[in-house]
Parts: structure tokens; sequence; C-alpha cells
């Protein structure tokens, strides 16, 4: 009993963890969460459609927060309400075509997509994707965001809610309406895979991962919701994204060559890439206090 508590708790907190990065960053949730079930030997099927029931009920609550706390504008000529009901749209379509793909997939071309996403997204996150915003640019990356996330359970974040960031959007605002998209997006493509057979709603394999792993989401809303306008984004981003990379490099390794091989290569990689940032930041200080110390204008003559 005590060892089956336990691991309801471990699992709880990951996914209390993902979502408190998810919705403080605007990304992370299903990016580190996927692997890392798949890592412990959940089988895909069972990941992607816990990760999103989860995502759902944590993204739907927090979205209500934003709103209740004045971060959002609900407005219906406002550009958070435009931004919301568009992406939302999107997702729906985008979500449920996305299942129909998965469905028809042998199983370890899936988990292959997970991890490939998943480093692809965290590079993204490290690199600073940037896109100027525009209606067509959000339609577009909504689409393809909608698309990853119903299939891999990842990549919706850095896509939309970083792109809209990185273009010039207020970070609370771009969080606050990619949250409201990613309900509708989660939850379309959760009842795809419920009425497709993938899923059920059975009480013990629930209790096993999907319970605990709402648990966790709904814990962190309230939380990341009160502290978003408190966390240094700038600094943490890019080690969410690295993480996100070292974790679908281990995922994409364990598959071709094994667990003691791909955690050996995973660390490596992780430690390279933190040694990167590391000194990219360091000379980023370090040429702005030149900068700041650097005296205007030339000396005149008499």
């Amino acid at each position: 009993m005590m060892q089956i508590v336990a691991v309801i708790a471990i699992i709880a907190f990951i996914g209390f963890f993902s979502k408190f990065v998810d919705s403080t960053l605007g990304l992370g949730y299903g990016t580190i969460l996927a692997p890392v079930l798949i890592i412990v030997g959940y089988p895909i099927y069972r990941v992607v459609p816990a990760v999103l029931m989860s995502e759902f009920m944590g993204a739907g609550l927090t979205a209500l927060l934003h709103r209740l706390m004045g971060n959002i504008d609900s407005e219906i000529q406002s550009e958070d309400f435009k931004v919301s009901t568009l992406l939302s749209v999107l997702g729906i379509i985008a979500g449920a075509t996305g299942v129909l793909i998965a469905v028809n997939l042998n199983e370890l071309f899936v988990a292959t997509y997970v991890s490939i996403t998943v480093i692809v997204t965290g590079t993204m996150v490290v690199q600073g994707f940037r896109w100027r915003f525009s209606w067509h640019r959000l339609t577009a990356f909504g689409f393809i965001a909608s698309l990853n996330k119903s299939i891999s359970g990842g990549g919706y974040g850095p896509l939309v809610a970083g792109g809209q960031i990185l273009s010039g959007r207020d970070s609370t605002k771009a969080i606050g309406t990619t949250a409201v998209a990613e309900a509708a997006v989660t939850g379309a493509a959760w009842l795809m895979y419920y009425y497709l057979g993938i899923t059920d709603l059975v009480l013990d394999p629930f209790l096993e991962l999907e319970i605990p792993l709402v648990i966790g989401a709904l814990i962190s809303a309230p939380v990341s919701a009160l502290l978003i306008n408190r966390i240094d984004a700038k600094t943490l981003t890019p080690l969410v994204g690295s993480a996100a990379v070292a974790l679908g490099v281990y995922v994409l390794l364990q598959i071709i060559v094994g667990d003691i091989f791909a955690a050996t290569i995973t660390v490596a990689i992780f430690l390279t890439l933190m040694l990167v940032i590391s000194v990219i930041q360091y000379r980023r200080r370090a040429w702005k206090d030149v900068r700041n110390f650097q005296v205007p204008g030339g000396s005149g003559g008499a």
C-alpha cells in the first residue's frame, strides 16, 4: 500500500513540476512530462492521452485564474480574446486530425516522433525561437503546434506562447491566451482518443497515472498564476529547453541502443549545453557591462 502511495505521490509531483514550469514560462509540460513517462516505462499510447487529460484540467484552471486575476482580457474586441478564439478553433480541428494520424502509426514510430519533437522543441527554446507576430503566422504555428500536441503530447508552448513572447507580446498575456487554447486542444484530442477506444474512463489505470497527474497540474495552477510575474523567465527558459533536449535524446537513444549508453550520452549532451549557455550568458553580461561603462562621444579640442 505504501509503495502505491509513493508512486502516486512521485507522479503527482512530476505533474506539478511540469505544469508549474509550463504555466509560468509558457512551455514545458508535455515536452518534459511525455519523455519522462516513456523513460520510466509507460507505453506511448498510455502516455499521450494521460498528458492530454491532465493538461486539459490544468490549462483550463490556469486560464480561468489568469482571467480572474486580470492577466488576460475576455472582451470580444480585445486581442487576447481574438488570439484565444483563433488558437482554440484551430486546436480542436488540428488536435482531432493529429489523433487520427497517430492511431494509424506504429507505436515505435510514434515514440521516435515524440523524442524528435522534444529535441527540436528544446533546441528552439534554447536558441530563443522568434517569429514576428501576425495573424497569418499565428494561424500556421497554431495549427502545426496543435497537430504536434495531439500526436506527441508536447511541442505546443514553445511555438505558440514562446513565439508570441519573443515577437513582442506581453509574456503574461501570451501565456494566458495560450492556456485557453491549450485547454481546447488537449480536451478535443483526448476526446478523440476516447472515441477511438485508445483510452477509457477506468478507475484503476486512472489512479495509477491520470489522477496523480491531474492533481499535480491542478495544484500548480494557482501557484504559477501568483508567481508568474516574479519568475525570471530569461534565465529559466534556456534551462528548460536544455532539459527537454536531454530527455528527447535519451528517449531516442533508448529506442536505438539501450539504457546505459543512452544515459551516458544524454548526460554529456546536457552538461555541454549547460556549459555553452553559461558561456553565452557570461559574455552577454560582460558585453553589457562594457557598453554601460563606455563614455559616449569623443574629447573635444580648444
